[in-house]
């Protein structure tokens, strides 16, 4: 009897475990008010702000998006202290990128195609990052790799 309590409990303490770990995974993640008064300072007609984390050149970073005036979005990165890091540029080709990347794609991503391609340059000293979407063996990845071909991490998504 004491077995099937133990077996019992465990299984919904498991299951507890794995709803919240789901929930927090597609729960929509908030952008501080400080993050979004900076962004209508600069574009007074910003709307439809969603937000990620992401991580580039050692820094962990909410990444937000936004339209203006129905154009192209914009994306920009903060600091956890609210402050404006760096934007990410969109390209339109790896043509825009140093050979390196490409050669560190088709070595780690046999065969991939490319879906999005956007640029971060450090705002603090020279570098840069390459945040790439892109598909390979039937697998969707968010791939960031610097301008020397290194790959600084690979997420499914």
């Amino acid at each position: 009897m004491r077995q099937i309590i133990t077996t019992t409990l465990g299984a919904l303490l498991l299951s507890a475990v794995t709803f919240t770990v789901s929930a927090e995974q597609s729960a929509e993640i908030s952008i501080p008010e400080k993050v979004k008064a900076d962004i209508i300072k600069r574009h007074p007609t910003a709307h439809d702000l969603q937000a990620s984390h992401e991580n580039h050149f050692g820094h962990k970073l909410l990444e937000v998006t936004f339209k203006e005036d129905d154009k192209d979005t914009k994306l920009e990165l903060f600091k956890a202290d609210g402050n404006l890091f760096t934007d990410e540029l969109p390209l339109d080709s790896l043509n825009e990128a140093p050979p390196a990347v490409k050669e560190a794609l088709e070595k780690n991503f046999p065969g991939y195609e490319l879906k999005k391609a956007e640029l971060i340059a450090n705002p603090n000293g020279p570098g840069e990052e390459y945040e790439l979407y892109l598909v390979a063996g039937g697998v969707n990845w968010k791939v960031s790799i610097n301008e020397k071909g290194n790959i600084e991490g690979q997420d499914h998504y």
